[in-house]
């Protein structure tokens, strides 16, 4: 059963100090790759392209799309029995392409839910730098459609647009947690904003007429 309690976006803590990979070959990137859509045979190549030296259990990359998880994570899935992944094999060299003896995996997400239905977010007041403009509240899935997976990613809309957001279950977020997982952050799904006229948010009647109410209350 789909409680959006439990069900967080998995997102990058944006920091100067961790490792930050970056995929040469821009076709091992793409977003295909990442979503299991598209299979790939050979070992992909991260090299370090900004940051520091040090190595946490996930690596993000220049590229946007790709996650890079270490052994240790591959290994917590397994024994607690996550589900909705699978992995490609990647290899980590620094910036002088000198091979880093550590095993790393690129993450496949096979879990699915519904894509963004945009109806059932509410509107709010929120920051956009330091303006505050009306957003939309929460992130919520079309027919609140899920694969029951432990990590998942949202299917095309009717049009075939589609998003690469990732999102996982509180087990998730707890065994990271526990494990002291670093350099990932993650954020419950009814707290997500969205600002309404920097993306261009397709609204109801209703909640035209909430944004509106809100606008003349200031």
């Amino acid at each position: 059963m789909l409680i959006y309690d439990n069900i967080f976006q998995i997102r990058e803590i944006f920091s100067n100090r961790p490792f930050r990979g970056v995929i040469e070959k821009y076709d091992l990137a793409e977003p295909e790759i990442s979503r299991g859509e598209r299979q790939i045979t050979e070992t992909v190549t991260v090299k370090h392209k900004m940051g520091g030296k040090t190595l946490y259990d996930i690596i993000w990359t220049t590229n946007a799309y790709p996650v890079i998880v270490s052994e240790k994570v591959i290994e917590l899935f397994k024994s607690n029995r996550i589900t909705g992944w699978e992995t490609y094999n990647v290899e980590i060299r620094s910036k002088k392409n000198e091979l880093i003896d550590q095993k790393f995996f690129g993450l496949i997400i096979t879990g699915r839910c519904g894509h963004r239905d945009y109806s059932k977010s509410s509107i709010v007041l929120d920051k956009i730098g330091i303006k505050t403009k009306p957003h939309i509240k929460g992130f919520f899935f079309d027919k609140d459609f899920w694969s029951g997976t432990d990590l998942f990613m949202c299917k095309p809309d009717e049009k075939g647009n589609l998003n690469m957001n990732i999102f996982c279950t509180k087990k998730v977020v707890d065994l990271f947690k526990k494990n002291k997982i670093k350099n990932i952050d993650f954020k419950n799904l009814k707290e997500i904003t969205l600002a309404i006229e920097l993306f261009k948010v397709p609204l109801t009647d209703q909640q035209q007429n909430e944004m509106e109410k809100i606008k003349a209350s200031r």
